[in-house]
């Protein structure tokens, strides 16, 4: 009887170490040796470029979307990494990143990343910045509204109840 139970538990450890791989391989994306992340984001935010390659320790990345930022050596010498900023004024869509590296060679990643409206990591609402919109005032004092007058419906209606007799 434990040998199906634990052939069950050995399948579920083998599909959970696959799956983790495959999450950690898709947390960015990548062609060849460049590594972006996040996939997508919007304006103003920084994104992470990684060149793996021993000969691409320094060099710049670019990019319509942050132009043109240098490569910082990484610390396993396998390569360099770069965090710009998206512009504030870019458009949202996909965007190719070009990396040169110190030797002259220079590779590009088409559509490495996609910049979209709004909040990523935050949710749909508005940023914390932008404050208690009309819309938002409109909706909250008439949900207020209908409570109370639902509210005195109902009290209204619990006097009536009381001068009945009961039966």
């Amino acid at each position: 009887m434990r040998t199906p139970r634990a052939r069950t538990a050995a399948a579920a450890c083998v599909l959970l170490a696959l799956s983790a791989s495959s999450a950690a391989a898709n947390s960015g994306t990548g062609t060849g040796n460049i590594v972006v992340a996040p996939a997508v984001t919007t304006r103003d935010e920084p994104v992470t470029v990684t060149v793996h390659a021993a000969s691409c320790r320094t060099g710049s990345a670019s990019s319509p979307a942050f132009g043109e930022t240098p490569l910082t050596p990484q610390a396993d010498g396998a390569g360099g990494h770069a965090t710009p900023a998206v512009a504030r004024d870019v458009a949202p869509g996909s965007y190719d990143i070009t990396v040169t590296c110190e030797d002259g060679r220079s590779v590009t990643r088409t559509a490495a990343f996609t910049v979209i409206n709004g909040a990523v990591r935050g949710g749909d609402g508005p940023a914390p910045s932008e404050g208690t919109s009309t819309a938002d005032l409109v909706i909250g004092g008439l949900m207020v509204a209908s409570a109370l007058i639902g509210g005195g419906v109902l009290w209204l209606r619990g006097e009536g109840r009381e001068d009945r007799p009961a039966g």
